[in-house]
């Protein structure tokens, strides 16, 4: 029965401690394929480890060194491999769940002890105790572990329902609870005075005698609790700062990309108009000036008159015609500020069918994507460098297509499909990018990015079957 009991004890040893660090470490993320399976196959190839080098028990500092090298290496790969997981976030965050894990059961175990055996387990009376007895209250202890993380799942899945102000108080409180848990418990346990009153000194260690476990555990408490609830009210409150950096400048870039995104389309919006009017002028207009041709006598001044004014209205002409007002609105700008600016522009674009796109996300991708490219070709100072911008969007497959290429002469660090940029206001720059991928995301869209050394490469693929209403100017 104590072999039974024993082994029971190794395989929650093993199953809870790594599924409690899955739960935290992958938190949010999705897997690649066939994580869950590599999961079970590492944590059985622990346990026949375990068993070979006759451990009754996985902690975070086993007693064998070849094990803990084990156990680090396998899962950091797992981790690393499966989940993207950094090198540097891997080491600290097993490091740390090890300590803590490792005093959370110790603590839920000394107290299983005293209530199960009325023994403490520094006391003489400990030895007095059967190795069943201790293995029985190995497993309560795993048993109530499980039973305490699914109410820690439970109420972390609660907070996720309060805004992240509020959740950041109830974090602070939890803080503050480890340092008054701290103070009393260090308070009550030890030998020091907690007065300078000598009647209350005398009550209190007159107490403290009629309870004799906590005498004996004063030195667990002392020398391993309290170093590490210390500990541990740091790491929350720094991961309480970080995080509250993290979200203000989220924040801040979210207000500063609403506002960029909502001036972007103000100015289409009110250019639409005018622009529907010029273009309905340039049709009448074009046709006079076929009725004067049609009607002249080869007079050289009507010729002249006629060609001035052929000249005077070309600049109306619509050049380019995507199938979408404000897109059209946006090329056509975009491609009268590359001729000032001596910048090739070429076009061709099929957006007809993308009409289940809002304008105000049709504003947000192009206008970007064509302000990032002609600000590249400005930083090109060399006149033997050739200043293009090509743009080209089709249909393929049932996706939306879109190639935008521009030479350059700038470095550009592209990591993780993220654009680093070489300006100094880094949060700033970043708008444009970031406001391009929050309208994609809308229509699951996907945004990448080619590097050569003299040309930038933009590629989106937006799929064409969207659930969603036609928006038609």
């Amino acid at each position: 029965m104590l072999n039974f009991m024993n082994e029971l004890k190794l395989i929650l040893s093993v199953l809870i401690r790594f599924t409690i660090l899955k739960g935290i470490l992958t938190y949010k993320k999705d897997g690649r394929q066939n994580h869950k399976i590599v999961f079970y196959i590492l944590l059985l190839l622990i346990y026949i480890i375990a068993r070979l080098y006759d451990i009754d028990e996985i902690r975070g500092d086993n007693s064998n060194n070849l094990l803990d090298i084990i156990v680090f290496s396998v899962w950091g790969i797992y981790y690393i491999y499966f989940y993207k997981i950094g090198y540097i976030k891997y080491i600290i965050s097993i490091c740390l769940f090890n300590v803590y894990y490792d005093l959370f059961s110790q603590v839920l175990e000394r107290a299983l002890y005293i209530w199960i055996t009325g023994y403490s387990q520094s006391s003489e009376g400990s030895l007095l105790v059967s190795n069943f007895e201790k293995a029985k209250i190995g497993i309560y202890t795993y048993i109530l572990i499980i039973l305490i993380y699914v109410i820690l799942v439970y109420i972390n899945n609660r907070l996720q329902l309060f805004n992240m102000e509020k959740r950041t108080y109830i974090y602070l409180m939890m803080a503050l609870l480890l340092n008054v848990i701290n103070i009393i418990g260090r308070y009550t346990l030890s030998i020091y005075n907690i007065t300078e009153n000598l009647t209350i000194n005398m009550i209190v260690h007159k107490w403290r005698k009629s309870v004799p476990y906590l005498y004996d555990e004063w030195g667990f408490f002392d020398q391993i609790v309290v170093p590490k609830l210390v500990g541990a009210s740091i790491i929350i409150i720094i991961l309480l700062f970080r995080r509250i950096i993290k979200e203000n400048k989220i924040k801040s870039q979210n207000e500063l990309m609403k506002n960029k995104l909502d001036m972007q389309y103000a100015h289409y919006l009110s250019i639409q108009e005018s622009h529907m009017k010029v273009k309905n002028l340039y049709h009448d207009i074009n046709n006079h000036i076929c009725t004067i041709e049609n009607i002249k006598n080869n007079s050289k001044e009507i010729n002249e008159y006629v060609n001035n004014l052929k000249d005077e209205i070309k600049e109306f002409k619509s050049i380019h015609n995507t199938g979408n007002m404000i897109l059209d609105i946006i090329i056509n700008e975009k491609n009268t500020l590359c001729t000032k600016k001596g910048i090739k522009f070429i076009c061709d674009i099929n957006f007809s069918k993308v009409d289940f796109m809002k304008p105000i996300d049709v504003s947000s991708i192009f206008a970007n994507i064509l302000d990032n490219a002609i600000e590249a070709c400005d930083k090109i100072y060399d006149e033997d460098i050739n200043k293009y911008i090509r743009i080209k969007g089709t249909i393929t497959k049932s996706y939306f297509v879109l190639k935008c290429e521009n030479s350059k002469v700038n470095n550009i660090i592209i990591n993780k499909n993220r654009l680093l940029t070489d300006k100094r206001d880094k949060f700033i720059h970043g708008i444009g990018v970031q406001s391009i991928k929050s309208s994609l995301q809308k229509y699951d869209g996907e945004l990448l990015f080619e590097d050569d050394k003299d040309k930038f490469i933009l590629n989106i693929y937006i799929p064409l079957n969207q659930n969603t209403d036609s928006w038609v100017d």
